[in-house]
């Protein structure tokens, strides 16, 4: 079964493999690729958000699928990061560049997440932020720059403290 999900995977050009990418990531230091989504999810739908535009908040972007399990384990653990440091300016955007906008929606439905989930269409952020594995997070400071860049499941202890020291 296991060979059959990476196999999946595999055909959908991102990889289940758990990694966590940290100081050597091209990204770290530079600033965010800008990228629009329509919104599918927890606001208006249809609605548009660019990252550019959430410059002055600090931002996590999780890049994720309905198949995707470690996604799946993630959802709840970056919702409660949200709802945690939502006074506080964060802003979470689900992105999911891999289903229908509402099969996207009614997952975070079911799920009972709070955050935005957003669709990129055509896969252009995934290809910016050179997403190559599910899931995978970038966390972008208040002045639009990557802080961090993270593949595959991260525990909730880990993200909180880098989200902290973003605020």
């Amino acid at each position: 079964m296991f060979a059959g999900l990476l196999g999946l995977g595999a055909l959908g050009g991102v990889s289940l493999l758990p990694r966590v990418v940290g100081g050597g990531s091209p990204f770290e230091g530079k600033p965010a690729p800008d990228a629009v989504f329509a919104v599918a999810a927890n606001g208006d739908p249809g609605a548009r958000m660019q990252i550019e535009s959430l410059k002055g908040h600090p931002v996590v972007l999780d890049f994720w699928a309905t198949w995707c399990g470690p996604c799946a384990a993630q959802a709840p653990i970056l919702d409660r990061i949200a709802r945690r440091y939502e006074k506080q300016g964060l802003v979470v955007l689900g992105v999911n560049a891999h289903d229908p906008p509402a099969k996207a929606k009614s997952y975070a439905e079911k799920k009972g997440l709070s955050y935005p989930i957003v669709i990129d269409a055509g896969q252009e952020a995934a290809q910016a932020y050179d997403v190559q594995n599910l899931p995978s997070l970038v966390v972008i400071d208040r002045e639009g720059r990557v802080v961090r860049y993270m593949t595959g499941l991260v525990d909730e202890a880990s993200l909180d403290e880098i989200v902290a020291a973003t605020l």
